[in-house]
């Protein structure tokens, strides 16, 4: 096979660095350029036919003007046997190529060759792999749930009820198809769920406790004790319309200090004749100004 590169590199240098390029003449100019990108798309790479007529017409310049320029626009070619004019350096260059990967070259034309003659037979970019299948990972099964051992290790977690269950494989379905999301072993993708802080926050917000509480709560509902609708940090304003003493001191505690690490102030003794009222006017016990 003669065709080993569909097109040779024109390196900008083989044109800067020639005579033409300074020139003035625009059409000089223009035959040079127009002349080696030819010879980089010829059928044998880097060469241009000998014959005049077909060099005018490629050049642009004309018969007439190309006995006169055509020369400075062959600058950098070479006439070699049967006539034909080849650029040194661009032959230089395919014929590197085509010694160091000339045999992937025309293995691949070949290919090439052969897949144009039977498509379905040969397909050039590799057959399509359906979704779920690549790298033996899968999507979600559509009937899946989790088993007993999975159930087990969810009340581990703290979802211990069947509407916690029932919840967390919801969500869990929800979280595998958002996305389209891909995996060997959806079992063991379902176990670092269960342990998830997203998960865990999720409940929160569903059945306003943490899981981690959901035993404690559970103990306290069959003992008949009350439990807080919802829990999490404790407010001042929260305790105090539970009339909850000890909730509001450890509240106080926690802002401002422990009770025993507040100096108590005593008050100013009361002026007799006046006390500050308003706004910073002085103001007799009366009301009159003083």
């Amino acid at each position: 096979m003669t065709i080993s590169v569909q097109s040779a590199h024109i390196d900008i240098r083989w044109m800067t660095e020639t005579t033409w390029f300074a020139s003035d003449d625009a059409a000089l100019v223009r035959a040079g350029v127009v002349l080696l990108e030819a010879a980089s798309r010829a059928t044998v790479p880097a060469t241009l036919p000998a014959d005049p007529a077909i060099l005018a017409r490629l050049s642009g310049l004309g018969a007439n003007v190309w006995a006169e320029k055509g020369p400075l626009a062959l600058e950098g070619f070479e006439q070699v046997e049967g006539g034909a004019w080849r650029h040194r350096a661009m032959a230089d260059l395919v014929a590197a190529v085509n010694e160091r990967f000339g045999a992937q070259l025309q293995e691949l034309a070949a290919s090439s060759v052969l897949a144009s003659k039977a498509v379905d037979e040969f397909p050039l970019v590799g057959e399509i792999k359906p979704a779920g299948r690549s790298k033996g990972l899968k999507a979600l099964p559509k009937d899946y749930t989790f088993s007993h051992k999975l159930l087990e290790e969810a009340d581990r977690a703290g979802y211990i009820t069947q509407d916690h269950q029932q919840w967390l494989l919801t969500k869990f379905q929800d979280f595998a198809s958002s996305k389209t999301r891909l995996y060997k072993n959806w079992d063991a993708a379902a176990r670092n769920y269960f342990t998830s802080a997203i998960t865990a926050k999720d409940f929160h917000t569903a059945f306003g406790y943490w899981p981690r509480e959901s035993r404690q709560r559970m103990a306290l509902s069959h003992s008949g004790t009350p439990t807080p609708v919802r829990s999490g940090l404790q407010t001042f304003e929260g305790a105090a319309l539970r009339n909850s003493t000890d909730t509001m001191e450890k509240v106080l505690a926690a802002r401002f200090g422990k009770r025993d690490d507040v100096q108590d102030v005593k008050p100013r003794p009361a002026a007799t004749s006046s006390r500050p009222m308003g706004f910073g006017f002085g103001l007799s016990a009366t009301g009159g100004a003083a």
